[in-house]
């Protein structure tokens, strides 16, 4: 359901950027000084192509000595643009010949390469559009017409200009992922003929294997080799001599060309030398088994087009592969460049996409002016370093590379549409943007290689794509740059040995999504080492975000790391934010809480957050928020540390409410082992057969159980006589359970509770007295926590917070939107769920003034909340808090609706404002009342 909204909702979007575009193109338009403009925006704001500025091209020169309009090379589709009113029926004379502006495109398209024709010609004089299908019976007369005015009804026929683009990214992230699986087996097979697999050596040797096989699989169907090399090279050879030849094959291509041993066979000369270190240094190689040869040649290399491969996929695929770690999770996993584009595009992406539209769709600008525009651009962008400072296979330095190549294809498909660029040497070649410019550390042998080899992989595609542009071969090997990414523990590491910050641009990357309970202890020691004591409760991430700080301070250097949701959540803001936004650090732009599907076979998700951060203070700040209906971005004031528009305020565990009248108390831990605690079986057995002990039996609850309405029980022995407990030998044997349990724990609060194992381990209630219960994990999907009254001694686990002796106005403001809305900017979270502390949330919320007549009206809306759950016998909480069936409990969100109100009311606000509004003046509460205390 919540997909065909998202659908709906977009798609009335995208209707009404058709209209707006229609409205602001009527009457208009000029061939000369308008068609990039107005391509550039029906592409990019009202067809959806998401990287117009590098796949729509303008004004490409063909043989024949004129230019195509524009050619849009992904949907294999070329368009002739006429001013407004020019009869598009009616033959010119263009290039000596009387042709019609069909005609015209037909002749430059058939002038093209074969690979570069197109399926599609489309006509348009800025009111008429006409698409003419080339693989149709008679494409000159049979074409597809309708009216600019006629754009939002139609625009379902331009569709098909951003499918092929779309189609691509699923071929080359399809083509990677069996390129991965493949690898995966040889990789295995190859490992099995080591004499000592494990060890480093050996496991260097064979991940540099793979890496050497991968990019000779590549080279030859790329075209860097002839046609077919390696596998011909190859074919003949037996098993046991594959090894040998193999040898020889990478001393040939790390030799230069004046090192070559002369009597070498002619199968072995007529590989070039590459170069760039990758073959350079002896690996172990074991013997080949005929199964391994035949694997990599027939299923392999022979299985698979490896000049289709993604880079920026493969190298997180190909890294999972060699990992021995990730291998023995299961599944194979990588970055996708979507997800990658959500930190590069705000990042610099969308702003140099920007100033190169804005080059090219300048009026009134000359020719010459343009020209030294995009060259001053072209340099601009040549001279940006990216620093990686935790990079794994480099799928992050990869596809930035990529991108800047795409830019720099455009630039050079202006600047270079009036001449072929026939052999220009290296020195004076048009590409100004190198592998060079990218750099990264990372502490991962076999991803170190994974990194390189993807980079160079993405230099070699990036020089196919160019040759189109300039009309020349470009030298591809030997290999000349490739990126500086370093070996090494980058919260080791001296950043600046690496890449002096003088000279870096920006900081990109995700590093490890490790949470503070599960690092190990040399993890912990890196921590320690950096945040000291300080630290003890921060996500393994928050130490990159205080060592780039150290790196960018005093600097224009902008970052942006991918990091999990929870240092921007509950207890760990305050040790992380507040000492860098003291140093002056801003928060210019950040996605908040989304799922980081990291595409792997295995579908590991893992709920994070984007920030981007700088000293370099942005005023167009941008902030992306994510709900089951899609994103909604908005520009904003400023960010502060919980990712909110709002005050810059710390909120640190406060141990007494700033506002409340009553405590809220965390439940008893029972620390037992689950030996004191009881399923409704487990329940019924022990009363059989011991029914003393039914009078020491009470109702139990942790959150979960109390949200959807499961039973549970637990021996409660506060009172229980020791000769009483000792005639109850089953009981007897849990308490004995427990204290063996507690002797062996490794906590020395814990041993000592040993001496009491019949208690609970922390009592804080004594089973007397109603309290409200407020379970501590709540999934992210509801809009309320559901909360409720226990009048009947339940005791409450210590995942379920009470407060004893709370009215219905209490419960009235504490189940309101206000509260909820608070709670979901200040909670921890536990993956996506929240996670409710006492300490965090409720004793730092600030309450309503609110006076008696207020008071009263919330206390008859929370008695309304209550009466409708009434009305709804037999529904749990966690069945009337679903939003997906919310509609079958209509009385209850209309009192839900009246309660908001009523509490949005005393707190001063008009009822039903945008909640980012509401949270913003909650933390303006929060702000005034710290400040006066």
């Amino acid at each position: 359901m919540g997909g065909d909204v998202n659908y709906a909702a977009e798609k009335r979007k995208r209707v009404q950027r058709a209209k707006d575009f229609a409205e602001k193109w009527k009457g208009r338009g000029y061939e000369k000084g308008d068609t990039a403009s107005f391509w550039l925006e029906l592409l990019r704001d009202v067809v959806g192509m998401t990287d117009v500025t590098t796949s729509a091209r303008f004004e490409t020169s063909t043989n024949k000595r004129g230019y195509i309009d524009v050619v849009i090379r992904d949907a294999k589709t070329v368009i002739e643009q006429k001013s407004l009113g020019v009869d598009l029926d009616k033959p010119e004379l263009r290039q000596g010949i009387m042709v019609t502006p069909y005609q015209q495109a037909k002749n430059y398209a058939d002038s093209l390469r074969n690979s570069e024709r197109p399926d599609t010609i489309i006509v348009c004089d800025f009111d008429h559009f006409r698409i003419h299908d080339l693989d149709s019976d008679d494409p000159e007369n049979g074409y597809t017409h309708f009216r600019l005015e006629e754009l939002p009804e139609q625009l379902h026929l331009l569709d098909f200009l951003v499918e092929p683009e779309l189609e691509r990214r699923r071929r080359e992230e399809k083509v990677s992922l069996d390129a991965g699986a493949l690898i995966g087996k040889l990789y295995d097979l190859l490992r099995a003929q080591y004499i000592d697999p494990d060890s480093d050596e050996s496991k260097h040797s064979l991940n540099v294997l793979c890496v050497r096989l991968v990019f000779l699989l590549f080279a030859e169907d790329a075209g860097l080799f002839r046609k077919n090399a390696f596998y011909r090279y190859l074919k003949p050879v037996p098993a046991d001599r594959a090894r040998a030849a193999l040898k020889e094959l990478f001393a040939q291509l790390r030799a230069k060309p004046e090192e070559r041993d002369p009597y070498a066979s002619a199968a072995l000369k007529a590989f070039p030398y590459v170069n760039g270190g990758l073959f350079e240094a002896d690996v172990e190689i074991p013997q080949l088994t005929q199964e391994i040869v035949d694997v990599l040649l027939d299923e392999v290399s022979e299985g698979t087009d490896w000049s289709q491969i993604s880079p920026t996929v493969f190298g997180g695929v190909f890294e999972s592969t060699l990992n021995p770690e990730t291998r023995r999770a299961g599944g194979m996993h990588y970055t996708s460049p979507q997800n990658i584009h959500k930190l590069i595009d705000p990042l610099f992406l969308d702003d140099l996409k920007a100033e190169l539209d804005t080059i090219l769709t300048a009026e009134g600008v000359g020719d010459r002016k343009r020209r030294n525009d995009l060259i001053r651009f072209h340099d601009k962008i040549a001279a940006l370093t990216f620093f990686d400072p935790a990079c794994g296979s480099g799928n992050f330095l990869t596809e930035t590379y990529i991108q800047l190549r795409k830019l720099e294809n455009k630039i050079l498909s202006v600047i270079h549409h009036d001449q072929a660029m026939f052999g220009f040497t290296e020195e004076h070649s048009p590409l100004k943007v190198s592998l060079k410019q990218f750099h990264g550390i990372e502490i991962n042998d076999f991803a170190v290689n994974v990194a390189t080899t993807a980079m160079w992989i993405a230099e070699l595609q990036a020089n196919a794509e160019a040759e189109t542009v300039v009309y020349s071969q470009i030298k591809d090997l030997p290999l000349r740059d490739s990126a500086h990414v370093v070996l090494g523990n980058a919260l080791q590491a001296d950043w600046a040995e690496v890449l002096d910050p003088s000279e870096c641009d920006y900081i990109i990357g995700n590093p490890p999504f490790i949470g503070y309970s599960n690092l190990s202890p040399d993890q912990k020691a890196d921590r320690t080492r950096i945040f000291g004591k300080d630290g003890n409760l921060l996500d393994y991430v928050a130490c990159w975000y205080r060592l780039a700080a150290d790196y960018m301070e005093g600097t224009t250097i902008q970052a942006a790391l991918v990091s999990t949701n929870s240092i921007c959540q509950g207890q760990q803001v305050l040790p992380l934010w507040r000492p860098l936004f003291d140093r002056g650090v801003s928060i210019n732009f950040a996605h908040r809480t989304f799922v980081w599907a990291s595409e792997s076979s295995d579908a590991a998700h893992v709920h994070v957050v984007i920030v981007g951060f700088s000293f370099i203070d942005r005023p167009d700040k941008l902030l992306f928020t994510y709900d089951r209906t899609g994103v909604t971005i908005e520009q904003v004031d400023q960010i502060n540390a919980y990712l909110v528009d709002a005050p810059h305020v710390f909120i640190g565990r406060r141990p007494r409410p700033i506002s409340a009248s009553l405590p809220m108390i965390r439940g008893c831990q029972p620390s037992d082992g689950r030996n004191l605690l009881l399923t409704p079986k487990e329940r019924s057995e022990l009363i059989e057969a011991e029914p003393a002990a039914a009078e020491w039996v009470r109702e139990f609850s942790m959150g979960a159980e109390f949200i959807s309405g499961e039973d549970r029980y637990c021996l409660w022995l506060v009172d229980c006589p020791m000769q009483t407990l000792a005639n109850m030998p089953k009981v007897l044997d849990r308490v004995n359970k427990v204290k063996e349990m507690r002797l062996a724990s490794t906590k020395a609060a814990t041993r000592k509770k040993a001496s009491t194992p019949w208690l609970f381990d922390e009592i804080r209630y004594h089973g007397e007295g109603a309290y409200l219960a407020v379970p501590s994990v709540s999934s992210e999907r509801r809009q309320y926590i559901p909360i409720g009254f226990v009048t009947d001694g339940m005791i409450p686990g210590n995942k379920l917070y009470f407060v004893p002796d709370a009215t219905e106005y209490d419960f009235g403001v504490l189940t309101s939107r206000a509260h909820n809305a608070w709670m979901r900017n200040v909670a921890g979270r536990l993956k996506s769920d929240y996670n409710y502390a006492n300490t965090i949330v409720y004793n730092n919320l600030v309450w309503p003034d609110a006076d008696a007549h207020e008071q009263l009206l919330i206390t008859d809306c929370a008695r309304a909340v209550l009466d409708a759950r009434a009305q709804y016998a037999g529904a749990t909480l966690k069945e009337l808090y679903d939003p997906d069936k919310a509609f079958l409990y209509s009385d209850l969100v209309q009192a839900h609706k009246a309660l908001d109100d009523a509490v949005e009311r005393a707190y001063g606000l008009e009822p039903g404002l945008d909640e980012k509004d509401l949270v913003a003046h909650l933390f303006e509460l929060y702000r005034q009342a710290t400040e006066e205390a």
